[in-house]
């Protein structure tokens, strides 16, 4: 399997800088991994901020889970900004691991090209 190919594939299925880590590209890999993740933790924070606002409203009961009453107070702790954060932050994932993808098999084009000269 060429290295270009591979590096594109383990982008696209490890996350956005694992391609260039296998090429020894590694600030390029790191940044690019450190960005995602950094988006990624975002999310997961807000996440979790309103999960905990819903469970504290949530009564304690012995019956049946409401999951319409859930629903509703997922509706109301959500807001306009907190949406817009997120879907940005998920945006900018879907495109970090996209120029991750094309990038690591950039990058291993260039070094079989480059291994192809060398060769004597």
């Amino acid at each position: 399997m060429k290295k270009s190919f591979k590096a594109a594939l383990i982008s696209a299925l490890l996350g956005a800088g694992a391609g260039h880590l296998y090429l020894k590209r590694y600030r390029r890999g790191a940044i690019l991994l450190l960005s995602s993740l950094s988006c990624l933790l975002l999310i997961m924070t807000r996440a979790v901020k309103q999960a905990q606002v819903i469970l504290d409203k949530i009564e304690p009961e012995n019956g049946p889970v409401d999951f319409d009453k859930i629903a509703g107070l997922v509706a109301e702790v959500s807001t306009d900004t907190d949406l817009l954060i997120t879907n940005g932050a998920t945006v900018f994932i879907v495109m970090i691991w996209t120029v991750g993808v094309f990038d690591a098999y950039r990058i291993g084009r260039e070094m079989e090209s480059a291994d192809k000269g060398v060769v004597g």
